[in-house]
């Protein structure tokens, strides 16, 4: 048989090449679930679990009287943990499709991996948010991530209004430290809402030139909006900065912060075989940086 008979993987460069890991970027990236905005991200060693640790604060200095001994003070520690998990799927091509080099197949298959892997993630992320009926996961303490007795969910679910995200960001402004004493002040930065609220949470952060005082708008350019269709019409959330009070980690596997395309030709049947792997973990790790109403 001629050598010239013969196809592989190399023939076809687009199939194996940049080209491909692009085609399938490109769309992971586009399809990214802006509720990554809320987290804080982590690079994992391995597959096991990660404790994320939170030291309380420390104690308030105190005055030391003339010839007194310096006395100590305590620190308490709470403490979440979850763990990366391997996230794939696979998928061939004939190898008269390679041959006809329909670039086309080729391209949309690729764009729809990259899809799947940001749709894996937001699933994840939006499921964790979702958890217990909206209330969230269990914590390490056995309460839900929003809980009246946290003071970090409404008494009564309202709509959105001028008032009620006032009274969420006032809840957030008067949480208190591990120490149960020490005032956070905490500012939110994030309005989250699904596709429901959309309109009515744009109305919230416009900006408006006011002809009177009452008709000042004081979360114009205050508040980023993100909408993520998976989560409930009516209810709403505000978070703070991943940097000022974390609630969600995320974390990919060596720091591989993207699904991987790998392939092989087939041997039992004529074609080239693909497969995305993605490694990616998400995890609750505090609850004071966010509030919940949950709609009328």
């Amino acid at each position: 048989m001629s050598s010239g008979a013969t196809h592989s993987t190399s023939d076809f460069p687009f199939v194996t090449g940049n080209a491909a890991n692009r085609f399938l970027l490109d769309a992971y990236r586009a399809a990214e679930t802006p509720l990554k905005q809320l987290a804080r991200l982590r690079n994992a060693a391995n597959f096991k679990a990660m404790t994320i640790g939170r030291m309380s604060e420390m104690p308030k200095l105190e005055e030391v009287l003339e010839g007194a001994e310096i006395t100590y003070g305590t620190r308490s520690e709470a403490k979440e943990t979850y763990r990366v998990k391997t996230y794939s799927k696979m998928f061939g091509i004939s190898r008269e499709a390679l041959i006809n080099d329909d670039l086309d197949a080729f391209s949309d298959t690729l764009r729809a991996f990259g899809q799947a892997a940001a749709q894996t993630e937001a699933d994840l992320i939006a499921d964790l948010l979702l958890d217990n009926g909206g209330l969230g996961p269990l914590l390490d303490d056995g309460i839900t991530l929003f809980a009246n007795a946290r003071g970090n969910k409404s008494g009564a679910g309202s709509g959105l209004t001028i008032s009620s995200v006032s009274a969420g960001r006032k809840a957030l402004r008067d949480q208190k430290g591990l120490d149960n004493e020490t005032p956070l002040s905490l500012k939110p930065q994030f309005l989250i809402v699904g596709s429901g609220n959309e309109t009515t949470a744009e109305q919230i952060i416009a900006a408006i030139t006011p002809s009177a005082t009452e008709e000042v708008n004081p979360f114009s350019g205050k508040l980023s909006l993100l909408v993520e269709p998976r989560l409930e019409d009516d209810a709403w959330r505000l978070f703070a900065s991943p940097d000022q009070a974390p609630i969600l980690e995320i974390a990919y596997l060596h720091g591989v912060q993207q699904p991987k395309l790998e392939t092989r030709e087939g041997w039992n049947t004529l074609g080239t075989e693909f497969r995305a792997i993605l490694d990616f973990g998400c995890g609750i790790t505090g609850w004071r940086g966010a509030y919940l109403n949950e709609g009328e």
